[in-house]
């Protein structure tokens, strides 16, 4: 079993990496054989999306010298993904938001059939916001949501109290099991169905040699035509 653990913030040893570690122990000691990859997205360097679409040709990047495609291969392999980011002006950090674009999660359905867990970590409020978008971030790239937590915490503060401690062990727990069961919700495979057969699919048949990249990536996964 193989799972993606992403830091969105950009200070490595904050509430959100705190949070994001604690699930890591927690899964590691109700499992030690599970592999999991745990990225600080900061330790990277990710230039921006410059918009020229050879990903949707190739499915890869053209800027092959930040190592964007190192991390898709990572989640694209795991069983299952935890991500968590900062509220920064009631949004997902930027850096985040870069990576989402870059990773091209949305066409490539990167999260395809994939449970998933979003961390949102707050000082003052519009957690619920930020939540909201990072599950349709999940949905829109063929993953369903798991769990969603919104975590207040001052800044500078160990978010890690026993309570916490309690609510990510259980969240560990229902996430290895839905992994496990191998079973998406109904709901959550006719989401996926409809944006893949209703908005993706016949946007890119009306040029099919431009998306080619995406299709055969689309077969790999058994997201049949």
């Amino acid at each position: 079993m193989k799972i993606a653990i992403i830091n969105g913030s950009p200070r490595k040893n904050g509430a959100t990496f705190k949070i994001l570690n604690c699930f890591k122990e927690s899964l590691e000691n109700i499992d030690s054989d599970i592999d999991i990859e745990f990225v600080n997205l900061i330790d990277y360097n990710f230039k921006y999306c410059i918009g020229c679409q050879h990903c949707y040709k190739t499915c890869k990047c053209i800027i092959s010298d930040d190592r964007i495609e190192e991390i898709h291969e990572i989640i694209k392999n795991s069983d299952g993904l935890i991500w968590g980011s900062p509220n920064y002006a009631t949004h997902i950090s930027g850096l985040l938001r870069n990576f989402y674009d870059r990773v091209n999660m949305l066409m490539t359905q990167l999260l395809y059939r994939k449970p998933c867990i979003n961390i949102v970590t707050y000082e003052n409020g519009m957690a619920v916001k930020v939540l909201k978008v990072m599950k349709e971030m999940v949905s829109y790239a063929g993953g369903y949501n798991v769990k969603s937590m919104g975590i207040k915490n001052p800044f500078n503060k160990d978010p890690l109290d026993k309570k916490l401690k309690c609510r990510i062990e259980k969240s560990a727990k229902t996430f290895l099991k839905k992994i496990q069961q191998n079973k998406p919700p109904l709901l959550s495979v006719l989401y996926s169905k409809i944006v893949i057969n209703v908005f993706l699919r016949p946007f890119m048949h009306k040029n099919r040699e431009q998306y080619q990249g995406i299709l055969n990536n689309w077969a790999e996964k058994g997201i049949a035509e």
